[in-house]
C-alpha cells in the first residue's frame, strides 16, 4: 500500500467512526425483570409485572398512577387476569414533553396494548363500589432512549405541600418533571398554587406549568400558565392529578410551590 493509499485509507477509517451510529434494535426480556404490588409509583425498568391486590380487595374510588420509564421506546402492554368491574377501568397513555396522551382502556385478559413512547402513564379508576385486584404485565423493545425525565415525585399524602425546585435553588434549563397527586385514601383535594416564578412569554411556550385533571376517565389539560401568575385553586373532582413542569434551554427562576387539602 503506498503513502496516497494509506492516507485515504486513514481518513476513511475516521470518516466512518465519526459517522451518526444507528440506534440499536432491542428485544423483549422473556420474563418481567420485577414485581410491583404498590398502588402506583415510578416503575424504572424494561419490563414489570403489576400485581396489585390479586385475589384481593380493591377499596371503592380508589386511584393508583404508575409512570414507566423503560429504557425502550415501544412499550407492549398485556391484562394477566383481572377481577376489574364494568364500573372500573384500567388505562395506558403516553407522557410526551409535558403533554398526557389519550387513555386507552385494557379490559381483555391476553390482549396486547403497544404504544411507542420513552414515559407511558398507568392508571387504575374504580368506581363507587369495591372491586377485585389484576395482574398486568408490560413488556418494553425497540431503540435506547436518553435521560428524559429530570424531575418526579409521587404525592399520596392526604393533605400537603410540594415546592419545586426542592432544594429551594433556581430550576435548570430544559427540564422536563412531572408530580402525581393521588391520594391513598380516596377523595376530592383541592389544588392551589402559592407561589409561581417562572420564565415569561405570551404564550407560555418557553417556561411552563399544566396541570392535568382526571375526569371521565382521561386526563384533561385545565391550566398553563408561567411569569408570576398564580392560577384559580380547582378540585381534583375525581381524585386525581398531574403537574408537569417543562423548561426551555436558557433563562431560569425560583420555580412553584403548591398545595392539596
Amino acid at each position: 500500500m503506498n503513502s496516497v493509499t494509506s492516507l485515504i485509507f486513514f481518513f476513511l477509517v475516521i470518516a466512518v467512526s465519526a459517522a451518526p451510529q444507528l440506534p440499536v434494535q432491542t428485544l423483549e426480556d422473556p420474563a418481567p425483570v420485577t414485581k410491583i404490588i404498590t398502588c402506583g409509583g415510578l416503575i424504572d425498568a424494561s419490563s414489570a409485572q403489576i400485581d396489585l391486590q390479586v385475589g384481593g380487595s380493591i377499596r371503592a374510588d380508589q386511584r393508583c398512577i404508575w409512570l414507566v420509564k423503560p429504557p425502550l421506546n415501544r412499550q407492549r402492554f398485556s391484562l394477566t387476569s383481572t377481577g376489574l368491574g364494568e364500573n372500573d377501568g384500567l388505562f395506558v397513555s403516553t407522557y410526551m414533553l409535558g403533554v398526557v396522551g389519550p387513555p386507552i382502556k385494557i379490559s381483555t385478559v391476553g390482549q396486547n396494548h403497544t404504544l411507542t413512547s420513552d414515559l407511558v402513564m398507568v392508571t387504575l379508576s374504580v368506581g363507587h363500589g369495591p372491586t377485585r385486584g389484576f395482574s398486568l404485565t408490560y413488556f418494553s423493545s425497540g431503540s435506547y432512549v436518553g435521560p428524559v425525565l429530570t424531575g418526579y415525585t409521587e404525592l399520596t399524602a392526604t393533605a400537603g405541600n410540594y415546592s419545586y425546585p426542592e432544594d429551594g435553588g433556581n430550576y435548570r434549563n430544559s427540564e422536563n418533571a412531572l408530580f402525581v397527586i393521588a391520594p391513598s385514601v380516596p377523595g376530592r383535594p383541592t389544588l392551589r398554587f402559592t407561589f409561581v416564578e417562572l420564565e415569561f412569554e405570551g404564550n407560555c411556550s418557553y417556561d411552563s406549568v399544566r396541570i392535568f385533571n382526571w375526569f371521565d376517565n382521561n386526563y384533561i389539560e385545565v391550566s398553563r400558565f408561567c411569569g408570576t401568575t398564580i392560577p384559580p385553586s380547582l378540585t381534583l373532582i375525581e381524585g386525581a392529578g398531574i403537574v408537569t413542569f417543562r423548561s426551555d434551554s436558557s433563562e431560569v427562576r425560583r420555580g412553584f410551590k403548591f398545595e392539596w387539602v
